[in-house]
């Protein structure tokens, strides 16, 4: 029961952190909408303790040390067999962070090249930071790669963001796993991993639809922002 509120608390501080902060809802949403999501967001709480003590094999991990979330994570997604889904929500680059970060980006990558049976998708963050700006073009140079050779890895970006979003982000590996992390500064992190393929499909998959569907390929993204020629 400790470890399903854990959960439950993890999955509000995360929605509610987009509905009011990142996605700007608050700012868009007349007050009986906004009612209506909280009532929604109360109720996937509701759903999520009661599949976790219904489903007995269902397990929830909280990790606080950013190597052994990330060893877990780079675990999932050698250990994924269909699609991996997920964000990276912080205004600079993983290279700012330290390596665990960095092996974890590169085995999403190998893993997307691999077999044309994989499905990868990121949400990043927009960013004016010189350093996430670079990556985004290394991301663009990696989506590309991948085209050519047939393979499925994808970027979008979210534009509308102005600042950090405090580093919330959201992993799903194939139907039953999802990892959801909170970075507090360089050194610290909050992990939270749940294995149960009702919570994946029932509580994060249409959050994470709804993400993907309101950013732009990257493609675009960084067309939009290219600053033209300057005259000769």
């Amino acid at each position: 029961m400790l470890q399903a509120a854990l959960s439950g608390l993890t999955v509000f501080y995360v929605v509610a952190i987009f509905v009011n902060r990142e996605l700007g809802f608050v700012e868009k949403l007349e007050r009986p909408l906004i009612l209506t999501a909280l009532l929604f967001i109360l109720t996937i709480l509701a759903r999520i303790e009661r599949l976790l003590a219904e489903r007995a094999g269902a397990t929830v991990k909280v990790y606080s040390d950013r190597i052994l979330f990330y060893q877990a994570t780079r675990k999932a997604t050698e250990n994924a067999r269909r699609r991996i889904y997920v964000t990276y929500f912080r205004s600079t680059s993983p290279t700012e962070l330290d390596a665990a970060v960095e092996q974890h980006f590169e085995a999403c990558r190998r893993w997307a090249r691999s077999s044309p049976n994989h499905v990868f998708r990121r949400v990043l963050l927009n960013s004016d930071n010189p350093s996430m700006i670079d990556h985004l073009r290394q991301e663009l140079v990696a989506v590309t790669r991948a085209q050519a050779i047939k393979r499925h890895y994808n970027i979008s970006v979210l534009n509308d963001v102005a600042q950090d979003v405090g580093a919330i982000s959201l992993g799903i590996y194939d139907d039953e796993q999802v990892f959801i992390s909170y970075a507090s500064g360089r050194d610290r992190i909050v992990g939270l991993g749940i294995r149960s393929r009702e919570v994946v499909r029932d509580c994060f998959e249409h959050y994470y639809d709804h993400l993907w569907s309101n950013a732009t390929p990257i493609q675009k993204c960084l067309e939009s922002t290219a600053q033209p020629p300057e005259p000769g």
